[in-house]
């Protein structure tokens, strides 16, 4: 993977010598991190037992996010810190309309992992691992000044009295023997697998290279419809709120109402609806790279499931999208489904539905689930060549969120006739699934300019068997009959198979 060229200014900081005097948390951009968390002062009591009693600086803010992102099951602590809160441009200019918040420099984010050894039992539960993430201003020119944020994570040691910063270059991996059923007569234990991120694995997903730190870019999860929730430690009270009477916020807003204020739900809400929670868990899970603010190859170059977060409108319709092979299609055998012919003789393997992003009707079928189940089981900083996604930090399947998005995929409802653009899958001779396609627009399927269509035989065959002559129109293109009825459908041209068209 090549490495953004603003990763020059990581080494300036690395190289830095480590001062000698009491560190300041908030002079990262000076000097380089401690290495011990102790040494970074943000724990007033870091040595005290048990876990539960270590409290952070009164300066961090502690808060919740309705969807969190999927860390392989582990329980998750967040806390928001700033320099110069109660001072003029101190606090994080929040703008309710576009999401688009500004922070100020020396924004400090902590994260705090921890591990129940005995899955029955929250007493086992053990600190594992912290992150910081810090915001550093930097001039792009001589007029203008972005944000580069940067991450440093810290493991915590056996004794639980304090943590040792991991190789800031590299990352560190390690494992802990947990018995997620409880421990006793007939239980078994698991070994968990976790890597602790270098500084580049921190780029990957906390997008340093714009001038804009928008949501979907720098900081992860901190944004309305994750923070619109009640306060995790004070009753009554909108966390939102709760951070605009604190000066942790500062900027327009509104009163905080649960029916029209954008708010994710958590996969396991069941106040909510599937198709929020399902939304919902994308967003967090996956939109930070396939956003129009994400990674590049993965929103211009590949698949883009961002959308308004504010109004929860999206922006693009998920069954109306197609993933080429380059997105592991090949690795998905088509499937197929019984038909009955026009004397009501079923018939077997006869028409085959091949993966895109999302198949309305058929999870299994679906790209964006199957990758959900694969998973890399060796850990490491970044793999983006396996098909598991999100491609870091995990290396265990979210079944909940598996079971949920099947449901969400099983219960969609297929597409008009007359929705413009969709996209069909070329099979070759070979079986293997190719880019190459007709598309169906305003009533006709539209042939490639250089597919030869002028003696082809094209027909439509539904599921059910029935099968339609499509007459041509004009150069590469056919007319789909009239009032046809809603389903799957394949079209054949000549000895070709072009499939998933859906309806």
């Amino acid at each position: 993977m090549r490495r953004p060229a603003l990763l020059k200014y990581a080494f300036s900081i690395l190289a830095m010598p480590m001062l000698a005097s009491a560190f300041n948390y908030w002079d990262l951009k000076n000097a380089p991190p401690p290495k011990t968390l102790s040494a970074t002062g943000l724990y007033k009591n870091i040595t005290a037992m048990p876990i539960r009693a270590k409290v952070l600086d009164t300066n961090a803010f502690h808060f919740e996010v309705n969807s969190p992102l999927w860390s392989d099951n582990a329980h998750k602590s967040r806390w928001v810190m700033l320099k110069n809160r109660n001072r003029p441009n101190g606090s994080i200019k929040y703008e309710e309309q576009n999401d688009y918040w500004s922070y100020p420099e020396s924004t400090l984010f902590i994260k705090q992992f921890a591990i129940d050894t005995n899955g029955l039992d929250t007493n086992s539960r053990v600190l594992w691992e912290t992150r910081l993430l810090v915001n550093v201003k930097d001039t792009l020119d001589s007029a203008t000044i972005y944000d580069r944020w940067y991450g440093f994570s810290y493991k915590w040691r056996k004794n639980q009295l304090d943590a040792d910063i991991v190789d800031t270059a590299h990352g560190s991996d390690d494992s802990i023997r947990v018995w997620p059923n409880g421990i006793g007569a007939g239980k078994t234990s698991v070994i968990k697998k976790w890597h602790f991120p270098s500084i580049y694995a921190c780029f990957a997903c906390h997008r340093t290279d714009m001038v804009d730190t928008t949501h979907g870019r720098a900081v992860l999860g901190f944004f309305t419809a994750q923070l619109n929730r009640p306060h995790p430690d004070i009753a009554d009270i909108n966390q939102l709120e709760y951070f605009f009477q604190k000066k942790v916020l500062t900027g327009t807003k509104s009163v905080w109402d649960a029916n029209t204020t954008p708010r994710w739900r958590a996969i396991d809400d069941s106040t909510a609806s599937v198709d929020v929670r399902a939304r919902s868990y994308i967003g967090a899970n996956c939109s930070g790279c396939h956003g129009r603010r994400g990674y590049a190859t993965a929103a211009t170059q590949g698949v883009e499931l961002n959308y308004d977060y504010f109004q929860m409108k999206s922006q693009m319709e998920f069954r109306d999208h197609f993933v080429g092979s380059k997105f592991y299609l090949d690795t998905l055998p088509p499937f197929y489904y019984k038909t009955t012919d026009a004397a009501n003789v079923t018939h077997g393997d006869t028409v085959p539905i091949v993966p895109a992003l999302i198949v309305p009707g058929y999870p299994e079928k679906s790209t964006l689930i199957f990758r959900q189940t694969e998973r890399n089981t060796t850990p490491g900083d970044y793999d983006f060549i396996h098909n598991q996604m999100p491609p870091l930090a995990t290396y265990e399947v979210n079944v909940p969120a598996v079971t949920l998005l099947q449901k969400w995929v099983r219960e969609m409802d297929a597409l008009p006739v007359d929705s413009a653009g969709l996209v069909g899958i070329v099979r070759s001779a070979s079986g293997r699934i190719q880019l190459r396609s007709p598309v169906i627009r305003g009533g006709l399927v539209i042939f490639p300019a250089d597919y030869a269509t002028a003696k082809l035989s094209v027909k439509l065959t539904g599921i059910n068997g029935r099968t339609y002559d499509l007459k041509s129109v004009g150069r590469d293109a056919f007319a789909l009959p009239a009032n046809l009825p809603k389903g799957v459908y394949i079209i054949r041209a000549g000895q070709q198979m072009f499939t998933r068209y859906l309806f």
